[in-house]
């Protein structure tokens, strides 16, 4: 039996920051803008790996460069990032896009990605970051940091490598909102935000956006809850307590609301009074966009100091939303729609009881729908992002 060495006992255990093997070849006039991420499956399709795409794709138009993926757990399926495109009305870039993958080639020595001199590259996650850096001796890279990523485990290697990628003086950052940027300002992490800048996340109207049935008095109701068993930072447990104590105080009526879930890992149960919830399984963008224009209340709970996607998505389609104050996430004055509690089971409750309220007044909430101050053109939020990183490259972006 063969001893492992040091490198090996660590690749096996944090294996998503395994190096990009790459190829130099002879460069091209044009700069090439490299994402690098787990996966551009349709499921994945939604929150962060979307705006990534966005950003890089909006980066591309406004400089005339090449769009290169790179993904790391799936294959690259160009069909994919084709109906990503069309969903959000974006064009694809004039230079073009390139698709790769190393999912297949782990270990492989012969397998190289090609790289050029005028490649540029952007991480999506602490760990293809860390992967970036270990990959490439000259460069700097972008980061697109969207959540304090060190909340996603226990103080140990993860966390501590997490937070090292997260304080690394040779990535320039990119921060999804100002309440997220502001934590980590608060949170001593001096380096990512002398290097970083901060942007406000839009939502399409040709995605989100109510219709007239949105607001129509219902002889059933329908209550979103956001909640992922695998995601400990959506608080699933605390969230079925919640509901469950707004069932047994007549706050939520079975009669009058169903309770629907989404996402793979949730399995059936019932309520105290015996109700069960409808459950939606996995959907695709295209589903849960459509799902969220029916939606009348959602509950959506993030344990985290940024604002996260589903709230503004449900805002957007024209429901109500519940979420929960975190840190400085104390103030979301993005909509009248929107109730913020703190995390304790009674505020939460009464919460509940005013977004029920709030959601049978049709006119109340249609009118608060029409003057969300929420950002709804990609173009717009990027702007000032947009023209920092091209300045960055124009200057020549190499460590």
């Amino acid at each position: 039996m063969s001893v492992k060495n040091v490198v090996e006992i660590i690749k096996e255990y944090n294996g998503n920051c395994r190096k990009l093997k790459f190829l130099e070849v002879d460069t091209e006039d044009k700069i090439r803008f490299n994402v690098v991420t787990d996966s551009i499956a349709s499921h994945s399709l939604l929150g962060g790996v979307a705006t990534a795409l966005i950003l890089a794709t909006l980066l591309c138009e406004k400089n005339d460069w090449k769009l290169r993926i790179i993904t790391r757990t799936t294959e690259c399926n160009p069909v994919n990032y084709t109906n990503f495109l069309r969903f959000y009305g974006l064009n694809v870039p004039q230079q073009g896009v390139e698709y790769v993958s190393d999912v297949n080639v782990i270990n492989r020595e012969a397998s190289r990605i090609e790289m050029m001199e005028n490649d540029i590259f952007m991480a999506t996650s602490w760990w293809s970051a860390k992967a970036l850096l270990e990959s490439l001796d000259k460069k700097k890279i972008f980061y697109i940091i969207q959540e304090e990523e060190t909340f996603f485990y226990p103080y140990g290697d993860l966390h501590l490598w997490c937070k090292d990628i997260m304080q690394d003086n040779r990535i320039d950052y990119i921060v999804n909102s100002k309440l997220l940027y502001d934590f980590l300002c608060k949170a001593g992490y001096s380096t990512l935000v002398q290097n970083g800048a901060w942007f406000e996340p839009a939502f399409s109207k040709d995605v989100y956006y109510a219709n007239e049935k949105s607001f129509e008095k219902k002889e059933k109701y329908k209550l979103f809850f956001y909640g992922r068993p695998n995601n400990p930072r959506n608080l699933f447990y605390h969230g079925l307590e919640i509901l469950d104590k707004a069932i047994i105080e007549h706050v939520i009526d079975t009669d009058i609301w169903d309770i629907y879930m989404a996402g793979g890992a949730c399995q059936e149960f019932q309520f105290s009074n015996g109700y069960q919830p409808i459950l939606m399984g996995q959907m695709s963008w295209e589903e849960y966009a459509e799902f969220a224009r029916k939606v009348d209340v959602a509950l959506c709970l993030m344990y985290t100091p940024h604002p996260s996607y589903p709230p503004f998505d449900m805002l957007s389609s024209g429901a109500v939303v519940l979420t929960n104050c975190f840190a400085n996430k104390r103030d979301l004055s993005y909509s009248d729609n929107l109730i913020l509690k703190d995390l304790n089971l009674s505020e939460m409750v009464s919460g509940i009881d005013e977004a029920i309220k709030l959601a049978q007044n049709s006119e109340k909430r249609r009118l608060n729908y029409e003057n969300n101050k929420i950002c709804t053109d990609w173009a717009e939020a990027f702007e000032d992002i947009l023209n920092i990183m091209s300045q960055k490259v124009e200057r020549g972006y190499y460590v």
